[in-house]
């Protein structure tokens, strides 16, 4: 440990010294203090340096904006098709937060996944599903990225560019309508101020019912942002968001000896529960400085504070019967808030005729989870129980007991270095490690019982990239990543982090500019991941060790001026391979074995384009790996969707989609065998856009 500190510090020290030599410029880096460029062919988020990605030892999937709009995408979820070894994951209650795994891994299925934004490290929490009228372009990292942005999950992180103010006014007035009874409004606004200030305002309102019975959602986001060029060099950026989500906690439908025999529309909640809410609220503060032509420094100060409220009644056993499903009712009132500052120098060198581009960053940061939540199970003396054939509503009792109140703090400080070194045309090296420090308080007021503890983590990566052509590109990447575990274990005692190592081989082509094909296989192992309890399934366990590895392959062609094709396979064994309690080999959840995509885009005129996208997602373990003996599984699906547009005029543009065409009966993800999401069944959604 102390040998890799002195490292750091003798980087940093390096660092000073080379900022003050004269240094040559080199071509590749972009210092624009706005924004950072993301394409499907170039990448500034991977490295924090504006590349072409058979220069990068790793891989990504960028969605553009215009992919997103023309496949009638509303939630980050419903593009995971279009992204090789990115698959659904639990939807919390029917989709509070996003949730999805990469390469097998998944996020904290209590919290949603963590995510990076405009290229620095997001705060960490509850987070309402994000909106994408404030949305420019999803790009998926493939590969561990934690020694660049921290704690988060080695498989990948999904990176999110925003909109920006820009000095040129625009607007934008947007309505969409399906055949589910969903609406959406959303709104845009962009103008300057004066010469030095502009300003963009993003709004989205919905009201959506749902196929299912009794369950509807409604949303409000709001995204007022600023920017200030403070003078040629500086510019301050004021980035906010606001978002509520009201909906139906939906915990879906219940499988009987492993088979979903249950109509998709039966809710087996409580209609009179009401809405549960989603409060998410994010401040960001940036501030770019371009120190001369191939030297910057960026500073961010964010706080983000979110919270779930609500009741729900939720399936918790099947009876003997096989039709009355006991209940068990809970009321919810969980905060998270999160306070982050970080700063990072970039800039590029040359040392000894070999060119280098140097990130050195800080962070530090301060992080509250507080949860309590009231619970009362089915009981003789309290029954809560439903038919899931013919539902009777209302047998619940109102008054439940306390059963959890805790409190949980983290204070964390980091130091990150990494250097790519461009030894010449062909070869380039990367290498990255971070140091987080982080302090856990953890206290259970119910208990009466406290723990802290203190983990130090180093994060390596190391990547090496060769380019034998112009079009081709051969890479190798070892990464490790270590991620904070919350809660209480059935023993009360906190839980030590996840820990994760991971190594991958790939290939990426390149020609015609808009041509790409890339293949990759990768090789993951993980640490202390929690599960369900398999002695008492009321609390989590940690698993000894779980592993994932496979393959991904991407294609994207552009066979003429009208026609576009771009698709991908998957291949992800992910199983636990040791666990004193868990059997060797066991699957994890809603990973599919197999999966694969193909769209085509077919734009013979400007005015008209027509689309078509076939899915396919393999079977797939629908149960926590404790409960594999019960050999409950997700079914394989294909799903075809279409869509047209029709651009009237410069201003007006008329989009039709029709998604699950074939009326596909599917099963999106699972918790376990009692808490099964069902996949939508055919809809049709229309939408204008009025620009002007």
């Amino acid at each position: 440990m102390i040998q890799r500190l002195v490292f750091l510090v003798g980087g940093f020290c390096v660092s000073g010294v080379v900022v003050a030599e004269e240094v040559n410029r080199l071509e590749t880096i972009t210092v624009s203090a706005t924004k950072s460029a993301e394409t499907a062919t170039a990448s500034q988020s991977i490295t924090k340096f504006q590349h072409e990605l058979p220069d990068i030892p790793f891989n990504k999937t960028s969605l553009a904006e215009g992919v997103l709009k023309q496949q009638d995408i509303q939630r980050i979820d419903q593009a995971l098709n279009l992204v090789s070894g990115v698959s659904n994951n639990n939807s919390y209650g029917g989709g509070f937060w996003d949730n999805y795994s990469f390469r097998g891994f998944e996020g904290n299925p209590n919290t949603g996944v963590e995510y990076i934004r405009n290229g620095l490290s997001m705060n960490r929490g509850i987070a309402a599903p994000r909106d994408m009228v404030n949305v420019e372009s999803l790009d998926f990292l493939k590969g561990p990225n934690a020694a660049l942005y921290g704690r988060g999950e080695i498989g990948g992180a999904l990176n999110i560019t925003t909109k920006k103010p820009s000095w040129n006014s625009a607007s934008a007035l947007s309505f969409r309508a399906s055949s589910l009874e969903e609406y959406r409004f959303s709104a845009e606004h962009t103008a300057p101020i004066n010469q030095q200030v502009a300003y963009r305002l993003g709004i989205a309102v919905e009201d959506n019912q749902s196929f299912r019975d009794h369950v509807s959602s409604e949303r409000l986001f709001v995204a007022p942002q600023l920017s200030w060029k403070l003078s040629q060099d500086t510019q301050l950026d004021l980035d906010t968001e606001f978002s509520q989500h009201l909906g139906t906690f939906d915990r879906g439908l219940t499988a009987v000896n492993n088979q979903i025999t249950m109509d998709k529309k039966t809710f087996t909640g409580e209609p009179n529960d009401g809405d549960m809410r989603v409060k998410d609220n994010l401040y960001q503060l940036r501030l770019a400085h371009q120190l001369n032509d191939v030297w910057k420094i960026n500073g961010a100060v964010s706080y983000k504070d979110a919270q779930m409220v609500g009741y729900s009644t939720e399936p918790r056993k099947i009876q003997a019967d096989l039709r009355t499903l006991e209940r068990q009712r809970r009321y919810r009132d969980y905060q998270t808030e999160d306070l982050m500052a970080q700063v990072e120098t970039l800039g590029q060198f040359e040392m000894n005729g070999l060119a280098h581009e140097f990130v050195l960053g800080a962070e530090v940061g301060r992080f509250h989870f507080m949860q309590q939540q009231y619970r009362l199970n089915h009981s003789e003396n309290n029954p809560n129980w439903i038919d899931i054939y013919r539902p009777v509503y209302g047998q619940f009792s109102p008054a439940m007991p306390l059963h959890t109140d805790s409190d949980e703090n983290q204070r964390y400080i980091a130091l990150n270095l990494q250097d790519q070194v461009f030894l010449n045309d062909q070869w380039n090296l990367l290498i990255g490690v971070r140091w987080d420090r982080v302090e856990q308080d953890f206290e259970n007021h119910l208990k009466g019982l406290k723990d802290q503890s203190t983990h130090n983590q180093l994060s390596p990566r190391i990547g090496m990239n060769y380019r034998p052509t112009e079009n081709w590109s051969l890479y190798a990447n070892y990464g490790e990543a270590f991620s904070m575990n919350s809660g209480m274990s059935r023993t009360l005692e906190t839980f030590e982090p996840e820990t994760a190592k991971s190594y991958e081989v790939g290939s990426k082509w390149q020609w015609a500019d808009a041509n790409t094909l890339s293949l990759a296989w990768f090789d993951m192992r993980k640490n202390n991941v929690l599960m369900t309890d398999a002695i008492d399934p009321n609390f989590e366990a940690a698993a000894g060790e779980v592993s994932s590895r496979g393959v991904e392959f991407d294609l994207i062609m552009q066979l003429n001026e009208q026609l576009k094709l771009s698709a991908n396979y998957a291949w992800v064994d992910a199983k636990v391979t040791k666990d004193k309690l868990i059997a060797k080999g066991a699957p994890l959840t809603n990973v599919p074995e197999h999966s694969a995509n193909i769209n085509v885009v077919y734009e013979p005129w400007y005015s008209i384009g027509l689309m078509a996208n076939l899915s396919y997602v393999g079977s797939r373990s629908g149960d926590s790996p404790t409960n594999v003996m019960n050999g409950f599984r997700l079914p394989a699906y294909q799903l075809v969707d279409v869509g047209a547009y029709y651009q009237a005029t410069p201003e007006l543009r008329y989009q039709l989609n029709i998604h699950n065409l074939l009326d596909e009966s599917y099963y999106r993800s699972s918790y376990s065998h009692l808490w099964v999401q069902a996949g939508e069944p055919v809809k049709a959604s229309v939408a204008v856009q009025w620009i002007f």
